[in-house]
């Protein structure tokens, strides 16, 4: 019980004609939305993948049968983890990088901003009546902790047996799972008015989930279970609106909602599997060369309930780069730290079962962005960073990087 617990503490105004790069752009957001199709009917699912690795038994436990209604609950935890981590995790602004305003002395549109806003927060600022833009992202994450133990390493514990009485198990059911994603997302932006932005989000996800669990008792090791699933498809479509309250210059107050529809499948933990809402509100100050970003927001529906709080800083290196940071913080109502607990087994008595069940309300996690926006051509904008998790609660990937390509529309 103490190692266990050692274990987890370390556990209209847009130009009709378009020119052919811009056609290239859409012809690769679109194929990336329409041509990527799930290849999921002959395999069994990423749920059922991990329920097989905790609950196959290919040779019989030598002391104690296996307990089933542990393992059961093992898996019910940890299946209900991943939903909510993978389902929640922060994705890009929709809101263009350029942001424009019409100058009525002179007769023509300029820009409003020297800086081209940060990755994930949101700007107060909007892009401007009829201003239009399209991106791709590109995400990879390698999860590799859980809690602060590593999953990969092959000894992070999924149950264990113990004599009543006893404080050391005397057979500990080991696991090494590798589990990464990949997304591609095409998003984009229109201004309604110079104070009302529409958007939308189309994730694609690639997802593949290998796992093994090795019993050891007393020193004999033997191969229970090896599972490999890999899902993709369509992830959560989320659609988006931001409307600016206060402007005065570079500076303001605005609102956002986003609505996030249950469009990914959630038994291969491509999506949350229910509706979700979020509200905003936000907060900029843009001077010269640096700009400040505040948002509050919070989420009900989907996989879990949750309040974010996010603050960035950008500097404009010089007119075509700008350099960004950004701090994350979350608390998420439904993702829970896990505690390994002890019951007497179900059909033998005298033994003890450990199985991993969720304690506490709610879980913390701070995260930290960094990364350059580069405009590369007249209307072409380069975005690469890298996303630092800063706390071991729930599953965790040390560092995400992504890159995007956004193309605005000129005016």
């Amino acid at each position: 019980m103490v190692r266990l617990r050692r274990v987890l503490c370390r556990v209209g105004g847009v130009r009709r004609t378009l020119t052919l790069p811009s056609r290239l752009m859409i012809i690769v957001a679109m194929g990336t939305f329409f041509c990527v199709q799930p290849a999921l009917a002959q395999q069994q699912s990423v749920g059922g993948a991990l329920s097989s690795l905790l609950l196959a038994q290919d040779t019989p436990y030598p002391i104690a049968e296996k307990d089933i209604a542990a393992a059961t609950a093992t898996r019910d935890t940890l299946g209900q983890l991943l939903l909510v981590e993978l389902s929640t995790l922060p994705t890009t602004t929709s809101s263009a990088g350029f942001v424009y305003r019409f100058n009525s002395s002179l007769g023509t549109f300029e820009r409003a901003s020297t800086q081209f806003g940060p990755f994930f927060a949101e700007r107060a600022l909007r892009a401007g009546r009829n201003q239009a833009s399209l991106g791709l992202a590109y995400r990879y994450a390698d999860f590799t902790s859980l809690q602060g133990a590593s999953l990969t390493d092959g000894n992070f514990p999924a149950n264990a047996s113990r004599t009543a009485g006893s404080t050391v198990p005397y057979q500990v059911d080991e696991l090494a799972v590798r589990l990464h994603t990949k997304t591609v997302t095409a998003y984009g932006s229109y201004g309604i008015t110079d104070r009302l932005d529409v958007g939308a989000t189309v994730p694609i996800v690639s997802l593949n989930f290998i796992g093994t669990r090795v019993s050891q008792t007393q020193g004999q090791s033997s191969l229970q279970s090896s599972v490999f699933s890999n899902a993709s498809g369509l992830g959560d479509v989320a659609l988006t609106a931001r409307y600016a309250l206060a402007l005065e210059g570079s500076k303001g107050f605005a609102v956002g909602t986003d609505l996030r529809l249950p469009t990914g499948d959630s038994a291969n933990l491509l999506g949350a599997g229910s509706t979700a809402a979020r509200f905003l509100a936000i907060g900029s100050f843009e001077g010269s060369h640096a700009a400040t970003h505040v948002n509050l927001g919070y989420t009900v529906g989907g996989a879990s309930r949750e309040l974010t709080y996010e603050a960035a800083l950008t500097v404009a290196a010089d007119a075509r780069l700008t350099l960004v940071g950004e701090l994350l913080g979350r608390r998420i109502a439904d993702l829970h730290t896990l505690d390994p607990v002890y019951a007497p087994h179900v059909t033998v008595p005298g033994i003890e079962t450990m199985r991993w069940l969720p304690e506490g309300d709610s879980v913390r996690q701070a995260l930290l962005v960094t990364g350059v926006k580069w405009n590369v051509g007249r209307s072409y904008m380069l975005n690469a960073n890298l996303l630092f998790r800063l706390t071991d609660a729930g599953l965790t990937a040390r560092v995400v990087p992504s890159v995007t390509l956004d193309y605005t529309f000129q005016r």
